[in-house]
């Protein structure tokens, strides 16, 4: 396939993305979704950190700037996810474009990369409001310590790192999109399940260290271990130095996470394919 013609699917799936969540609501009601929404998660476990810090009487700032930023850039692992999940059902059966979309001179690979790059931009618009908005919730208003230079941070590290996390969650979303391919009513309840996984092994909200051997071995095979390392290494390098082998193994664990999600959906591309899968009505 020529690279114009690549490029243009990309451009085009990422504008069709755009349109298709912002459709639903005027500019003022989906830009306040879009704060609130991740938003809502870091105020609730910043909250409960509170006052389980008032309860045992001792607050750590460190601690509290690690559970930050972990829950903070974690939106990137959900926007991606869940928009790679919910693209198959929704333009197989919502709109039943998914025939047409397979049959056009683009690749549905490149539709779907193009649907995940959307995803990432409107991750990265809600991550920034979420850091300004709960730094001056938190350290404005309430008087919390957020021990993080966010002027002197190492933004060039942050953006490598985001560059390759990025390059990590997308394979990710494949595997779900080829789930979804092949079968039908679990692309709400699928990224749901493995971000809580994510989420629990992946070191967001406290130290992976913490937690069991088996599920340290569990963490440390995971990609989003490493990103969320990288990205605290950035800010928080007086604690977290460990900037360089974090990125190492971010890109080994990316790229293994890339042969298998391609992997996957290529074989359920062929299944579904094969198995007249690709306009399947799904009534409930």
């Amino acid at each position: 396939m020529a690279v114009n013609t690549i490029l243009r699917s990309v451009k085009q799936a990422i504008w069709v993305g755009w349109k298709v969540e912002t459709n639903w609501a005027d500019p003022l009601v989906f830009s306040i979704y879009y704060v609130i929404r991740p938003l809502a998660g870091l105020l609730i476990v910043g909250f409960v950190f509170l006052i389980g810090s008032a309860v045992g009487g001792s607050f750590s700032p460190q601690y509290f700037a690690y559970m930050f930023i972990g829950n903070a850039f974690f939106v990137y692992v959900m926007q991606v996810t869940m928009t790679m999940s919910f693209l198959i059902h929704e333009d197989r059966s919502h709109y039943e474009v998914l025939k047409h979309i397979y049959l056009s001179p683009g690749s549905l690979r490149y539709y779907i990369l193009g649907r995940a790059l959307n995803g990432v931009m409107n991750a990265a618009i809600s991550l920034v409001l979420t850091i300004v908005l709960g730094v001056l919730i938190f350290q404005g208003l309430l008087g919390v310590s957020i021990p993080v230079d966010w002027l002197g941070a190492n933004y060039l590290a942050v953006m490598l790192s985001l560059i390759i996390g990025t390059a990590c969650m997308i394979p990710i979303g494949f595997i779900f999109s080829g789930i979804n391919l092949v079968t039908a009513r679990i692309q709400f309840a699928l990224p749901d399940y493995v971000s809580s996984i994510f989420y629990l092994l992946g070191g967001v909200v406290f130290p992976p260290e913490i937690l069991p051997t088996w599920a340290q071995t569990m963490s440390n095979a995971l990609p989003i271990t490493y990103f969320l390392r990288a990205i605290r290494s950035s800010f928080l390098a007086q604690s977290y130095g460990t900037f360089g082998m974090d990125i190492f193994y971010l890109a080994v664990t990316t790229a293994v996470t890339a042969v298998v999600g391609l992997g996957v959906f290529k074989a359920a591309e062929y299944k579904a394919r094969k198995d007249g899968l690709i306009d399947r009505k799904e009534e409930y």
